[in-house]
Parts: structure tokens; C-alpha cells; sequence
């Protein structure tokens, strides 16, 4: 473990329902050891120098997740759950809320909202049903550490993260001289014989070759509930009785960006490419693909 003193707590969004792989995701045992992705960003996230965890998830994962990372965390490496409600909504947007007719969680952005009693500090928030890799810690430990006001991201190159079974979604982004300009959920990225392409806005467009997307490898201070509250709040009005639209992170970041009464000091958002592929399944058909990676991967 790093000797970083500072308090930095991993925020893990586990409480999808893995509709296109057809099971929880989060539960996969795809390591060479049989680890789950979870386990592999928590022993990730220790060796890099955070020191505690705040797991998001829904309540029937709970003695799941206990059975699967019993006796698996390091002793001074602390790891609490919270859950992830349909109900838990801002006061704002409660009446153009229809919980009654939800068919599956809000989205990343209402995921990370729902931590926000757990974080008081520094965070990083990942994916649980994704592979980062040791170098993605590191840079997400030291960036926040260093910045004080700043948020950060890791980017990874959009070829590093498409499915070779169907399309996928992801946050892609316009990145200047290291800072983040623009980023946006682009739906159903795919590889076609034009090249990528990917749906933003209900219209499908063309994507660069060299673009970078965000895989939810985010680096956040707690100013950032306050921005998610505002959004989400914003969300539930013209989509709270939608059974199924969900509102994600990326967009939570881009309305930090784009406020016109926030000092640009306190706007700013680096991105650091990483290092190392990132890894995750999103059907089935991916899941012989990403052991075999994660064993090449792992074991040098």
C-alpha cells in the first residue's frame, strides 16, 4: 500500500441488473483466481492508497457480496454497503417522480447520490462489473491528492472498449490539453464496416477512431453531490414518469462544466489516459474473451 495519509474512499456502483448479460454482472467470477471484477478494483484500489469503500448496492446483493469477498480485504481496508432505492429521491423532484411504474434503477448519476451520506472526502467512482487495471488507481489516488478543487477522470481509448457481440454505451470526449471540454452518453457504439458509429440524441452518427470515452473511472470531491442533486432534480422533471430513462454521470459532469455562475477555477476536470486495457462484459458472449484477457493479463 501506498503511503498516501490522506482519507480516499473507492465508490463502487454495483446495483445494476445486467439486462443484456441476463444476471449480475457484479457477481461474475471472471479472474484467474475466480475473482470477481470487484474484488480486482478493491485489491486495486488498497495497493494505490485508498483505505476504505462504499459499495452501492441493491439490498437482496448484500449477503452475496459478503460471501463473495469474505476473508478477502486486508484488515485496515474498511468496506460498507449502502443501498441504492428507487424511492431515495431529492425533494425537489419527488412529485414528477413515478416510482410505482420504475422498471429498473434511475442511472449512474442517482447511483452516486445515493452515497451521500457514506463520502465526506475525496472519491473515486468506478463501475463494479469492470477491470481498470492497477495503473487507473494510481492515477485516480494521486490526482486526488494533489488537486484540490479539481474532479479528474481516467479515459480510455474508445477501440480499447467495444463489444465484438453488440453495441455499448459510453461517455465520449472532447479532451484539451488534458482538461475535459465535452463528454456525452453516446448509445449503442459499434464497430461497422463504415467505421464506429454510436447514437446520441436519438440520431446516429459517425465516431473517431482516436476518441476517448469515460468508463466511469471518475475522481470526485464532495461538491459533486450538490451538482448530481441539481441535475437529477432537473432529470426527474421531464422524465420521472419514464419507466426506464436514466440519468448518468456524464451528464451530471458536463452541467459542472457548462455553469455559467461557477468560477472557471472551480470548473476544471483533467483527464489522464491510462495506462492499461480496461476489460468488461456486457453479454454473454463476452465473458470467455475477458477471462482470457484478465489471465494473460494477471498473471505477468
Amino acid at each position: 500500500m501506498s503511503n498516501n495519509k490522506q482519507d480516499l474512499t473507492l465508490v463502487i456502483l454495483a446495483a445494476g441488473l445486467g439486462s443484456r448479460f441476463g444476471g449480475d454482472k457484479q457477481l461474475a467470477q471472471l479472474g484467474p483466481n475466480d475473482e470477481t471484477m470487484l474484488e480486482l478494483s478493491l485489491k486495486s484500489a488498497y495497493r494505490a492508497g485508498f483505505n476504505r469503500a462504499v459499495l452501492v448496492i441493491r439490498p437482496e446483493l448484500a449477503p452475496l457480496l459478503d460471501e463473495v469477498l469474505a476473508d478477502k480485504l486486508a484488515s485496515d481496508f474498511s468496506c460498507e454497503y449502502c443501498i441504492q432505492a428507487l424511492d431515495d429521491l431529492p425533494v425537489a423532484g419527488r412529485e414528477f417522480a413515478d416510482v410505482a411504474q420504475r422498471q429498473k434503477p434511475w442511472g449512474t448519476a442517482h447511483a452516486l447520490w445515493s452515497a451521500r451520506n457514506h463520502v465526506h472526502g475525496p472519491m473515486a467512482v468506478i463501475n463494479a462489473d469492470d477491470f481498470y487495471g492497477d495503473s487507473a488507481f494510481s492515477l485516480l489516488a494521486e490526482g486526488l491528492s494533489t488537486a484540490d478543487e479539481d474532479w479528474m477522470m481516467v479515459a480510455y481509448p474508445i477501440g480499447l472498449t467495444l463489444s465484438e457481440n453488440g453495441g455499448v454505451n459510453r461517455g465520449l470526449c472532447q479532451v484539451e490539453a488534458g482538461k475535459l471540454v465535452d463528454v456525452a452518453e453516446w448509445l449503442d457504439i459499434r464497430c461497422e464496416a463504415s467505421g464506429l458509429t454510436g447514437t446520441l440524441d436519438e440520431q446516429r452518427f459517425a465516431i473517431a477512431d482516436d476518441a476517448v470515452v469515460s468508463m466511469t473511472c471518475w475522481g470526485f470531491k464532495p461538491d459533486i453531490f450538490e451538482v448530481v442533486e441539481q441535475q437529477f432534480n432537473q432529470f426527474l422533471e421531464y422524465n420521472g414518469r419514464h419507466p426506464k430513462a436514466e440519468c448518468y454521470l456524464p451528464t451530471v459532469v458536463q452541467a459542472r462544466l457548462d455553469a455559467p455562475s461557477a468560477p472557471q477555477a472551480n470548473k476544471v476536470v483533467n483527464v489522464s489516459v491510462a495506462q492499461e486495457s480496461w476489460y468488461g462484459v456486457t453479454y454473454p458472449e463476452d465473458v470467455a474473451w475477458v477471462r482470457d484477457k484478465l489471465q494473460q493479463t494477471l498473471s505477468k
